[in-house]
């Protein structure tokens, strides 16, 4: 069964882009400092689903340009989280659970959401509180994000970091005014310390608005613009690629998600791997009736996270029915290097495994799982 931290960290991201209302798409939308001020303060509900359908995906990925419609309605979904919540904003972060890292000392905002995640597992409920605090600043020229902490509890006095990202000087999420054919440059050292790991790395990333028009989804249709983001690692001597492509409403938060792979020696999309996350704000009216999670309908393996990582990580696969399972983990030129799971009998549900690579070099390499006749196999990139 998943750990409950993982699964809290790896849903934390999905469940704060989630705040939007249904609406219907009539003209381009401008993301400015006073539309992204309007989520702050409020309560929500929230789904956010994940799907691997490729073929789907990369289609999708391939619209860009003005007056689009970019439709959701079609992709198989294997994986979903629900939770509801609020937001409260404090004018910066003095008396907050950040005010001992200097990092977080220019903030103007510091955005909490208590959130409440709830997943049905072999018939049995479970319930995870915690509360994430985003580290911000908000002026009329740009939002920069500097950082954010991840607690266990919803209680101030109980609440201990579990998960820290500290960016520095801070990513350049969003230039004012933001519209179609905006784009900017961000470049950042991003450190992050998760189940007791360290990880620094620095990223360089370029952004383009290539695209506005209408995201449609199972639950309602949104005015978005798509916001392209190619990110770097700069390792010094080389730099791996990665691109994310987000769907965003006027309140700059990303309602959907795609990610997919570059090859670090062309560029060019893998076109075997494209991951997609759908996150919507459910309201009394648009609700659905029946979000209680249900088993996988067939086995998955998900992308490790975090990714790129040193020295640890944590990967995560669903498993349709109990099956004797082995992951193991490859070289590029197919040598096997580490067995994480040898011929494991698990049951069916979703599994998470910690992976320490302190014996192996920098470098991509392959994670495979064997699992009821299926094989599915995930890069993934370790950096020292």
């Amino acid at each position: 069964m998943r750990n409950p931290v993982t699964a809290r960290c790896l849903a934390i991201t999905a469940l704060l882009a989630s705040f939007a209302l249904v609406q219907t798409a009539s003209a381009q939308i401008v993301l400015t400092k006073s539309t992204i001020e309007d989520f702050f303060d409020s309560e929500f509900g929230a789904v956010s689903s994940m799907s691997f359908d490729v073929d789907k995906i990369l289609e999708i990925l391939d619209i860009t340009g003005a007056d689009q419609v970019w439709d959701f309605t079609g992709l198989e979904f294997d994986f979903s989280v629900i939770g509801d919540g609020r937001i409260q904003t404090f004018p910066s972060s003095e008396g907050t659970l950040g005010e001992e890292f200097e990092e977080f000392d220019q903030s103007t905002h510091v955005i909490r959401a208590d959130i409440m995640i709830r997943e049905t597992f072999e018939g049995e409920e479970f319930e995870y509180t915690f509360a994430n605090y985003e580290f911000a600043v908000l002026s009329e020229e740009e939002y920069t994000l500097l950082g954010v902490i991840v607690t266990e509890f919803i209680d101030p006095e109980l609440q201990e970091i579990e998960g820290l990202i500290i960016k520095r000087p801070g990513q350049l999420r969003y230039q004012f005014p933001v519209t179609y054919e905006s784009s900017w440059e961000t470049a950042y050292e991003e450190e992050s310390l998760f189940f007791g790991f360290r990880t620094t790395l620095d990223f360089i990333e370029e952004v383009t608005v290539d695209g506005w028009g209408e995201l449609v989804t199972p639950h309602g249709t949104f005015e978005v613009l798509r916001v392209n983001r190619l990110k770097s690692i700069d390792l010094g001597f080389t730099t791996i690629p990665s691109l994310e492509v987000e769907f965003v409403d006027k309140s700059g938060m990303p309602l959907a998600i795609i990610d997919v792979e570059l090859d670090p020696f062309t560029g060019e999309i893998d076109p075997e791997y494209a991951e997609a996350t759908l996150n919507l704000m459910i309201t009394e009216t648009s609700a659905p009736q029946d979000l209680a999670m249900e088993l996988p309908g067939r086995a998955t393996l998900h992308q490790n996270y975090p990714n790129p990582f040193n020295p640890v990580t944590q990967i995560s696969y669903d498993l349709a029915e109990a099956s004797v399972v082995s992951l193991d983990i490859y070289s590029l030129t197919g040598t096997r290097v580490m067995t994480v799971v040898d011929n494991s009998y698990q049951s069916a549900g979703t599994h998470s495994v910690a992976v320490d690579a302190s014996n192996l070099a920098s470098g991509v390499y392959i994670y495979q799982l064997r699992a009821g006749g299926q094989v599915f196999s995930r890069r993934m990139t370790l950096v020292k």
